[in-house]
């Protein structure tokens, strides 16, 4: 991908030259990493063929979706941290400090009167989506953590101001649907491509969800967002104003975590959707743990859902208490 943006975008890169230059990445790699392929069990090769394919699908659906936006990678697997590109997010405490680094898949940026709009772009193989619920209990703020980061720190390395324009889980599979026989082929590309829609939280902003993706206020095709027959846009969005406190948000639990990590709290304090997703089941430490749902304290906590409404009013709430 990082070649094909820079060969002049990818609306300008034929599916030829695409597949040529994964064929040649993937290459690159088996010569690199994978030495005596062509020695390996037949299992082996198969395998790896079906990643090859997996390979070819995630990035054409990724030069789809990118030939249709303004907005162009700006940074690959931007790591922050110690030898990172940028800082190490740091939280300190009176007593103590925390840094946290880590890496971002991909950066997309955007520029509009002067300032560089920017989404942090996250690859899942697995059916991973971005949950409010999820982060109103403390867990899934790695992106968001990311690109608030990015708001605070990225003129350094952009040159530019930097403004918050969300955060997507791309789908890295090749999707196999379960479909009757008769099935048309039509119907077949639609729900593939429902499947293989994006999960997030984006800036709510016409300009820039149309910079995004250009049908995204007509008809949307990526983005996690709905059209009605009046036009009116919903979904996955938050207003300026909304991302702010969202970020106050993720630095109130940076500093919880850090004084927790100080004082040594290590209490079984589990988060689930229900019994059956808790990490409780294939936790190698149950053993000395002992935890058990019912007995005594122990209680699982259960991630229910909330609508962003909900969310962002407890967010108000939660401002307004700590003034």
């Amino acid at each position: 991908t990082r070649e094909a943006a820079v060969r002049g975008g990818f609306a300008r890169v034929t599916p030829e030259a695409l597949r040529a230059l994964t064929d040649r990445f993937i290459e690159e790699y088996v010569q690199k990493e994978l030495a005596n392929f062509q020695d390996r069990s037949a299992r082996f090769r198969y395998l790896f063929s079906r990643l090859r394919a997996t390979a070819y699908t995630v990035v054409e659906e990724s030069a789809r979706e990118l030939a249709e936006s303004d907005f162009v990678p700006v940074a690959f697997e931007l790591s922050f941290g110690e030898k990172g590109a940028l800082p190490a997010v740091t939280v300190s405490e009176p007593d103590g400090e925390l840094r946290v680094g880590g890496k971002v898949d991909r950066v997309d940026g955007w520029v509009k009167d002067g300032r560089l709009y920017v989404r942090v772009v996250d690859y899942k193989t697995g059916r991973k989506s971005f949950d409010l619920a999820e982060v109103r209990m403390g867990l899934d703020i790695q992106m968001l953590l990311y690109l608030f980061t990015l708001q605070k720190e990225g003129r350094a390395y952009f040159g530019q101001d930097v403004e918050p324009a969300g955060v997507l889980y791309l789908p890295a599979r090749d999707e196999l649907l379960a479909q009757e026989r008769s099935v048309t082929p039509e119907k077949l590309a639609q729900e593939r491509a429902k499947s293989l829609r994006r999960s997030g939280l984006l800036l709510e902003d016409p300009a820039v969800l149309q910079a995004m993706e250009h049908a995204a206020l007509t008809e949307p095709q990526y983005l996690p967002v709905r059209v009605n027959r009046e036009g009116d846009v919903s979904g996955s969005l938050a207003t300026a104003a909304q991302l702010g406190k969202l970020g106050r948000y993720v630095d109130r639990l940076l500093h919880a975590i850090t004084r927790e990590v100080r004082d040594g709290v290590i209490d079984a304090d589990p988060c689930c959707h229900d019994e059956n997703d808790s990490a409780c089941q294939f936790c190698d430490w149950a053993p000395a743990c002992h935890f058990e749902d019912g007995r005594g304290d122990d209680r699982l906590h259960y991630i229910t859902k909330v609508t962003a409404a909900e969310f962002f009013d407890k967010l108000d709430e939660e401002e307004n208490h700590n003034g």
